[in-house]
């Protein structure tokens, strides 16, 4: 009711002028339909039943603004106007549009408080093993090649190839014995390598190797296979620790580090790490992450999606600015694109709650110094209070005006000083040697059993 009697509606037709075509038949009000859309999240309703809604419902028709008689549309279009959002960056234009709407009708304060939280997005994709992935890939780009150029695909297939990539990657489908699924799995990887290099030559048609699919597979080679010593194709590893370290050095196209005599390392030629690994041909960007929450480890593929939102005591609490970044990524890395975004869109709020995954001294110092928002939410947990014994930060009192820090037994530090740790400006506190030395809980203090005072 707010929307409809302050505003007349969220949107108006011009918003979306350059969204359809010029000339042929007029279509559903594109503003109208937005606004549908809305309402439809708002109350988690399929298609049907929001176009049922719009039709028979006399709160939606009256912030709609429509007649008590009017039709309302098929269901279908909502479908086709999604499609439209989905292109490029409308649907963040369309929520800063909306965003400024609210603001001019003053039910945002621009200057309140917003609180941020993150939340899993699955992407619309069947979750692979290994074995699937390669040959789902594989058959991807076969079936684009086709389209493109069947006559010079014709030359580089067989009937092996249709028996292998005529349907779907399912594991069902392939080999049960671990030997056959392993002569499989190379067999894909040989006729993947097979197209790549026809694909590449010079007589093949240079668009080919630009298709989508074609470069899908290629950037899949490069993290499933490797060519060892003797030029053979092999099967990469699982993922393990023992060569974390070196896989972050190595760069993305290699096939392996090499050993000390000079041939490619095996125990270097692993899949990569999550956030490079690709876990689908059909969405690329879609990764694996996992998050403890409340409810326990949440497994997912997909992206993580940061939703800010008013939440003054007055007023409408609405989300004002969303960031979807790779999944696994930390909420942390999102906070300063959080605070950019919204003062792009003329937001500047005073105060700005976080959970813990997003505060740190660094955190809390730059959204005070740089975009002028107090940071508020808990400090992380002090990891050292899990693994030794002693006393936490957290039974230190600091006292901010005098530049010191007492510690439980009453004993107060002199001034800090300041320095620096990895180049990171820091603190440094000492308490007077001789009030240590004579402390009773010297151990308890410093989680040292040896006794020793630093």
């Amino acid at each position: 009711m707010w929307v409809r009697d302050r505003l007349n509606g969220l949107f108006v037709d011009t918003d979306f002028q350059d969204w359809f075509p010029t000339d042929g038949r007029p279509g559903v009000s594109a503003a109208r339909l937005a606004l549908v859309s809305v309402l439809q999240f708002a109350e988690n309703l399929s298609d049907r039943q929001a176009a049922l809604a719009v039709r028979c419902r006399i709160d939606w028709k009256y912030c709609l603004g429509l007649e008590l008689g009017d039709p309302g549309f098929d269901y279908s279009v909502l479908l086709e106007f999604r499609d439209r959002i989905a292109e490029g960056d409308r649907a963040d234009q369309l929520l800063a549009v909306m965003v400024d709407r609210l603001v001019d009708a003053g039910l945002i304060n621009t200057r309140g408080r917003v609180r941020t939280d993150s939340t899993h997005v699955l992407a619309a994709v069947r979750t692979l093993n290994r074995p699937e992935l390669v040959t789902e890939t594989l058959r991807a780009a076969v079936e684009e090649l086709a389209i493109a150029s069947e006559s010079w695909l014709a030359g580089m297939i067989d009937a092996g190839w249709g028996r292998r990539y005529g349907r779907a990657a399912r594991y069902d489908r392939l080999p049960k014995d671990k030997a056959e699924l392993a002569q499989y799995v190379l067999q894909v990887g040989a006729d993947g390598m097979r197209l790549l290099e026809a694909v590449y030559q010079p007589d093949a048609p240079p668009r080919l190797r630009d298709l989508p699919q074609v470069q899908v597979l290629r950037r899949m080679w490069i993290q499933q296979y490797w060519i060892d010593a003797d030029g053979t194709l092999a099967w990469r590893g699982p993922k393990n620790t023992a060569d974390r370290q070196s896989r972050r050095t190595m760069p993305r196209r290699s096939t392996g580090t090499a050993g000390a005599d000079g041939r490619p390392d095996p125990a270097t030629a692993r899949v990569p790490w999550a956030g490079m690994e690709i876990v689908t041909p059909h969405d690329v960007e879609a990764r694996y992450s996992q998050k403890l929450t409340a409810a326990g480890q949440r497994a997912w593929i997909g992206y993580r999606d940061q939703q800010t939102g008013t939440c003054d005591e007055v007023g409408a609490n609405v989300i004002v600015h969303v960031v979807t970044q790779p999944a696994p990524e930390q909420d942390i890395d999102a906070l300063d694109r959080i605070h950019v975004g919204l003062a792009a869109q003329g937001l500047h709020p005073v105060e700005h709650f976080v959970d813990a995954a997003y505060v740190t001294p660094a955190t809390i110092h730059r959204s005070a110094d740089q975009f002028g928002i107090a940071l508020i939410g808990p400090v992380r947990a002090d990891p050292h209070a899990a693994r030794h014994p002693g006393f936490t930060k957290a039974d230190f009192t600091i006292d901010w005006a005098t530049r010191s820090v007492t510690c439980p037994n009453n004993v107060t530090s002199p001034p800090w000083k300041p320095t620096s740790t990895d180049g990171q400006p820091a603190i440094s506190v000492l308490f007077p040697r001789k009030a240590c030395r004579e402390c009773t809980d010297r151990q308890t203090c410093t989680g040292n059993l040896a006794g020793t005072c630093y």
